[in-house]
């Protein structure tokens, strides 16, 4: 067993006590370590643990593709992947009994002709020569590694929204693998994210699911295991970063390969995820409970659901039918505000009126979705027919307020659109702003 030296250093500072409700700093030089495994070299690149939104965002979306629906919230705690592809060279240092048909000249290409069992077989071993808890990714993390984790400035590829500059895909590989690192990194500098060869993931699939479990794994039952990246054989357009594939774990190909991670159990900021806030929370008010969403950011909040006419009704003591499910809209902001403020007293919650900003942003992070009001259209008389009905009724006033009655004035239709464009049709939403 041979380790490298930065990496005992790295065990060392890890196991050091931390200091209690205080975040922990990782110093820039374990960002990245180094192990040396039978004179090869694997390079670690640290993922700070984090937010992110999975599947189909706006500069992934394709309208052919359905797997990497729904876009949702993904919370992942610190974790380490290789820079690079397991190459040729560094399958021969851990399996060396173990002759693959690409190996002899292409050292530094990525391994492939790998099954998923042989990919955890490989894994296996490599825990056993260093000491590490060395695994295959998660499919969420691989998806957040090649996003570029917090560093992510949202490219399309891994790395750039040119697929050429970062990845070997049909277009321009000739049909065959390519040197690992040979391309421009992404913003956590690993490689070849984006196509060489497809990347067997731990997870067995299944559809995404709106689930608030931090470090999701996967489904839970299935019989094929994920393939995330794309690769040489792949045309660019399938090689974006959210594109899902999977396959029997028996499958052997020359396009598929793979990389490896791990997470330090010790690792301090595994306290500090732990304190993070939950995804989501249910609070119950007036026997019904309001369901709110965590907004990540610098400054995090908690979002609700919209507000319907029956939450609405039965928080202000309004008669109510049970089957009114239909959102509440057209209140003035100081109704809104009182709402708010009784939801607060009743719940013991400092909950605030939502902000259109604060609306706008839980959109672009596809914590909630947008609402689907509709409106029923009122015919607007036109100016002419006003003014013949107020001639017509000027003329009766006189006779009118003799017996009593008074005829009321038709709306100026010019006000009544005024006001109409003017009042707030929009939802309401609580939130909850964290200290």
């Amino acid at each position: 067993m041979r380790c490298s030296h930065s990496f005992v250093v790295l065990l060392l500072l890890l196991s050091l006590p931390l200091a209690a409700k205080r975040r922990p700093h990782v110093p820039d030089s374990l960002q990245r370590i180094h192990i040396e495994v039978n004179g090869v070299a694997i390079e670690m690149q640290r993922v700070e643990g984090g937010s992110f939104v999975m599947g189909a965002t706006p500069e992934q979306y394709d309208p052919d593709t359905y797997t990497d629906k729904p876009a949702h919230l993904v919370f992942l705690s610190p974790y380490y992947i290789a820079t690079t592809e397991v190459t040729n060279r560094l399958w021969r240092a851990v399996m060396s009994e173990r002759e693959m048909l690409n190996l002899s000249g292409y050292p530094e290409h990525p391994v492939s002709f790998v099954n998923w069992h042989e990919a955890r077989e490989f894994v296996r071993r490599l825990d056993s020569i260093t000491g590490l808890p060395f695994r295959l990714p998660t499919e969420a993390e691989w998806e957040y590694a090649a996003r570029g984790g917090a560093r992510s400035k949202g490219f399309r590829f891994a790395g750039s929204d040119i697929a050429d500059s970062v990845g070997w895909t049909y277009a321009i590989a000739g049909q065959w693998t390519h040197p690992v690192a040979c391309k421009q990194p992404n913003e956590l500098g690993l490689y070849d994210m984006t196509g060489n060869v497809a990347e067997w993931c731990n997870d067995l699939y299944g559809p995404y699911q709106l689930t608030t479990r931090p470090d999701p794994c996967g489904a839970d039952t299935g019989s094929q295991h994920i393939v995330r990246g794309g690769s040489y054989d792949e045309a660019k357009a399938n090689c974006h970063l959210s594109v899902r594939r999977w396959y029997n774990p028996e499958t052997t190909a020359g396009y598929i390969g793979f990389r490896v991670a791990f997470t330090l159990p010790n690792d301090p900021m595994m306290q500090a995820a732990s304190e993070e806030p939950a995804l989501t929370r249910k609070i119950r008010i007036k026997g019904r409970r309001l369901h709110f969403a965590l907004v990540p950011g610098e400054r995090p909040y908690y979002i609700s659901d919209e507000i319907t006419a029956s939450q609405w009704k039965r928080v202000l003591s309004l008669s109510a039918p049970e089957q009114d499910k239909g959102i509440a809209i057209g209140m003035s902001q100081s109704e809104r505000q009182r709402f708010a403020e009784i939801c607060s007293r009743l719940a013991q919650q400092p909950f605030a009126v939502a902000t259109r900003a604060e609306v706008d942003s839980a959109l672009a992070k596809a914590v909630i979705t947008p609402p689907k009001i509709t409106k029923k259209k009122e015919k607007t008389p036109s100016v002419r027919t006003t003014q013949r009905r107020r001639r017509v009724r000027k003329k009766l006033s006189p006779w009118t307020e003799l017996i009593g009655i008074r005829l009321p004035q038709p709306d100026d239709p010019i006000l009544v659109q005024f006001k109409a464009d003017h009042e707030d049709q929009k939802p309401l939403r609580l939130v909850i702003h964290l200290q």
